[in-house]
């Protein structure tokens, strides 16, 4: 029968037991060695059957180099990943001692394999059951590794519990970390599952989690557009699919009042790197050790960007993933929003041209390049300025509210200047900078 040394951090008077401090692992020694060789041999020459009769218990072998005790071990309660000095991930497991001694966390490397196994064969066996009575007892402690653990399909917990439609147990899994929006070996998210299989409370509760409805697999099609090709694919007048068509009705108007528009920031203040903490346990829950599971990350650090937006009163952090790789580049660049009031006036060298814009935050005006001025008003200026024909297909409509495409980005950097032609008044977002 395999042994367990477990440490002991505390002073020991009990006989046969050797309380150690801390040490560096070692082989045991001969004496130790002697009784598990004579049943190795025992073993070997038992009969088939025999072997067979009972199955094997749960072991660790874990040797101090300064002698330990020998202990069973009963069961692994949970699962947290700290950091080495160096960065590098340490695993470690709650182990329950089959003597009642209190639980104590022990590095993954001194368990046995078949031990880890176990523990890795109970949660996936209840992860692909939707066990969630299992799921939720072996999340007590380690809920927020589980919730992130991947399988040979780079699927998590989250993608079966989508696909099963289990919402509760997709709320759960959220809380505790497990990431939206990871897409599998097919390029599937958590919300291709659900929509895949009209599982609309699902749906919901994923999008409420922070979804990407817009997130394409690897064969291009977001999860709107797989339902949209399941309805295609449904065989006209047949009475029988019409409650599945329904269905996918339904998904599909889910997912559309759930599509992202485009919206400008008023400003962009700030980037930060975030690293989520391990979500709390809830009341009731904690078990021992678990205060010192909570204290590791939740997952890899999350960029986020402080945006002003026009009709918000606070800026807020938002999700680098939510925002365009534009405005990253604007802001990496040193530029920065702001409202325009005018073009103003046009100087061309060579085939360059470079646009004089008035702001309305009463920054003094700048020469723009072409390619950071909006087209809208570019194009608002040159008609005022006579240089389209009146078959323009600009409208009057238009120049009152500066341009069909008012808002659009441009970039205020250039050289400060005085006009010499006549204002163009319009209302376009611009992006400025620090004047040359």
């Amino acid at each position: 029968m395999p042994l367990v040394a477990r440490h002991l951090a505390v002073p020991c008077s009990a006989p046969n037991r050797t309380c150690a401090g801390a040490s560096t692992s070692y082989a045991p020694s001969q004496a130790a060695r002697q009784p598990a060789a004579r049943l190795q041999q025992r073993r070997r020459h038992s009969e088939g059957a025999r072997r067979a009769a009972a199955p094997r218990s749960r072991r660790a072998v874990l040797v101090q180099a300064s002698g330990g005790e020998i202990a069973e071990v009963d069961d692994l309660k949970g699962i947290r990943v700290l950091k080495n000095e160096d960065d590098t991930p340490r695993v470690e497991y709650l182990v329950k001692w089959k003597d009642g001694s209190p639980d104590t966390w022990e590095v993954a490397t001194n368990l046995a394999d078949n031990l880890l196994r176990d523990y890795q064969q109970r949660w996936w066996g209840a992860v692909k059951k939707g066990d969630e009575d299992t799921m939720f007892q072996m999340m007590e402690v380690g809920g927020d590794v589980l919730a992130r653990t991947v399988n040979e399909d780079r699927r998590t917990a989250l993608h079966f519990a989508a696909a099963m439609g289990k919402a509760p147990l997709v709320e759960r899994l959220l809380r505790a970390g497990a990431e939206v929006d990871l897409a599998d070996k097919e390029g599937y998210t958590p919300l291709h599952m659900a929509a895949g299989y009209m599982h609309t409370t699902t749906i919901g509760a994923l999008l409420a989690g922070g979804a990407d409805p817009e997130q394409e697999d690897r064969q291009g099609r977001s999860p709107l557009e797989l339902v949209e090709g399941l309805r295609a694919a449904l065989p006209a007048g047949n009475p029988m699919l019409v409650q599945r068509r329904m269905q996918l009705e339904n998904v599909i108007q889910m997912l559309c009042a759930n599509m992202f528009e485009d919206v400008e920031p008023a400003a962009v203040l700030d980037r930060r790197e975030r690293v989520p903490e391990a979500p709390a346990a809830d009341e009731g829950e904690k078990k021992e050790g678990e205060e010192a599971a909570a204290t590791a990350a939740a997952g890899p650090p999350v960029t986020e960007w402080l945006i002003k937006f026009p009709d918000e009163e606070e800026p807020v952090w938002v999700d680098a993933k939510y925002v365009s790789q534009e405005v990253a580049d604007d802001f990496e660049a040193g530029l920065e929003y702001a409202q325009a009031e005018a073009v103003v006036d046009m100087r061309q060298r060579g085939t360059m041209r470079k646009y004089l814009v008035r702001w309305q935050d009463d920054y003094p005006d700048t020469w723009e390049p072409e390619e950071h001025v909006s087209p809208d008003l570019i194009a608002l200026y040159q008609r005022q300025q006579g240089l389209f024909d009146a078959s323009s297909d600009f409208s009057d409509s238009d120049a009152e509210g500066g341009g069909a495409g008012g808002g659009a980005l441009g970039a205020r950097g250039g050289d400060q200047g005085t006009a010499g032609g006549s204002a163009a008044a319009a209302a376009g977002m611009q992006l400025q900078g620090s004047a040359a």
